[in-house]
């Protein structure tokens, strides 16, 4: 049968991978959760009130191990998974445009819908902006592909050409929400009707919409070229060996860009005055993005070494689970990140500390119903919803029952 029109075959499923998708997504929600707590627009009032010890600590942990780290895995392994997918059609020759568009096109469509009804961080809908370039960028060669993700990661003009084209067509994207004051906005966020939240929610996409286009997506980008690259390369064929090929040259150059980051962080940036956009802060970026890249590939090779002992696996299995319904488990975070801070009037009442612990508990049942979950079906809610649009077909999601 046409693999095209036999949507449950599927090759073995590579551990490593889930494993790192779930981790991911815990810490991609440690980082949500603060954006759900207190606002962009206000967050430095926010941390200069996170007072003591304690909390000292926990903003320490968040801004070095957590900030700009797990979006940049995800996107890694979302480029990975677009390739994985072209390869296995292609060598059936069954590749189709028309399956990646549907595919691509709903994920963009539902991170819209995720912006609009939930939260106004959503990653989907670039995602499936994206997934149409890699449609593209995929056909070239392996070295080609490295290229063109080293040259969009370290492309130091980005900023400038999005203030170039926002002046051009004079929009001030900043000055709906900009407009409200800090207590104005937690009385829309305690007391504000649904329909009032959905207009704050577009507010709050605006503000930080050069955030988002002149820094998060030029970064997913490239890491979904890198993934895309490594599938090239053969890397998920032996993951073990790549563990042992790259030890000495990855642990070499976290360190010293650990170094370079705490250096730039605690002392340069407090003591010198550095213009944002110019050439010294262009360059000064682009290593401190070097340190987040190399402290998020360091995260991924500690777990693919650790996963060479059984003991291991089953240690870091419960990611898996979470990983295999990454979709599902990552709108499940905004719909509880909704509740608490809107429904039960959560926003700004949490600490730095108090969300890590949030995040710590939320994420452990996360664990335990993905579990439950994988036990009685196939795939995750959502992720059945979105296979069933990309294969125009009705499928079925319950496990069949084990033979006698």
């Amino acid at each position: 049968m046409a693999l095209i029109d036999n949507p449950t075959f599927q090759k073995n499923r590579i551990q490593e991978l889930d494993v790192f998708r779930g981790f991911a997504i815990f810490g991609i929600f440690m980082v949500n959760i603060l954006v759900m707590n207190a606002s962009f627009m206000y967050r430095g009032e926010w941390v200069t009130e996170q007072t003591g010890a304690i909390q000292a600590i926990a903003l320490f942990i968040l801004e070095n191990f957590f900030f700009s780290k797990f979006f940049v895995i995800f996107s890694l392994l979302f480029g990975m998974g677009v390739a994985l997918q072209i390869e296995k059609f292609k060598s059936h020759g069954q590749f189709s445009n028309a399956f990646f568009l549907r595919r691509f096109g709903s994920l963009f469509v539902f991170g819209l819908a995720h912006t609009l009804f939930l939260w106004s961080g959503d990653i989907l809908h670039i995602y499936g902006l994206f997934g149409f370039f890699l449609l593209f960028f995929f056909r070239f060669s392996t070295r080609t592909v490295l290229w063109l993700a080293i040259l969009i990661f370290l492309f130091p003009f980005y900023h400038i050409l999005f203030v170039e084209v926002i002046e051009w067509v004079e929009f001030d994207y900043e000055a709906p929400l900009s407009a409200l004051s800090r207590e104005e906005l937690l009385e829309l966020k305690h007391n504000g009707s649904y329909l009032s939240g959905i207009r704050l929610r577009l507010k709050e996409y605006l503000f930080v919409m050069s955030f988002v286009y002149s820094g998060i997506a030029p970064t997913a980008l490239a890491m979904m070229l890198l993934g895309g690259y490594l599938v090239k390369k053969g890397f998920l064929e032996n993951i073990s060996s790549w563990v042992d090929r790259t030890k000495v040259y990855l642990f070499i150059s976290a360190f010293a860009l650990l170094i370079y980051r705490f250096v730039l962080l605690y002392w340069v940036v407090p003591t010198f005055d550095i213009q944002f956009g110019s050439a010294a802060s262009n360059i000064l970026m682009t290593f401190f993005s070097l340190s987040d890249l190399s402290l998020s590939l360091l995260f991924l090779w500690i777990i693919a070494a650790l996963m060479r002992s059984v003991k291991w696996q089953k240690i870091l299995s419960p990611l898996s689970y979470v990983g295999r319904t990454a979709l599902s488990n990552y709108i499940l975070q905004s719909v509880l990140g909704y509740l608490i801070m809107r429904t039960f009037n959560g926003y700004e009442y949490f600490s730095a500390a108090s969300c890590i612990a949030l995040v710590l508990l939320i994420f452990s049942f996360q664990m335990v119903l993905s579990k439950f979950w994988l036990s009685r079906f196939k795939f995750g809610p959502l992720e059945w919803f979105w296979r069933c649009v990309s294969y125009k077909r009705f499928l079925t999601i319950r496990k069949s029952a084990a033979p006698a």
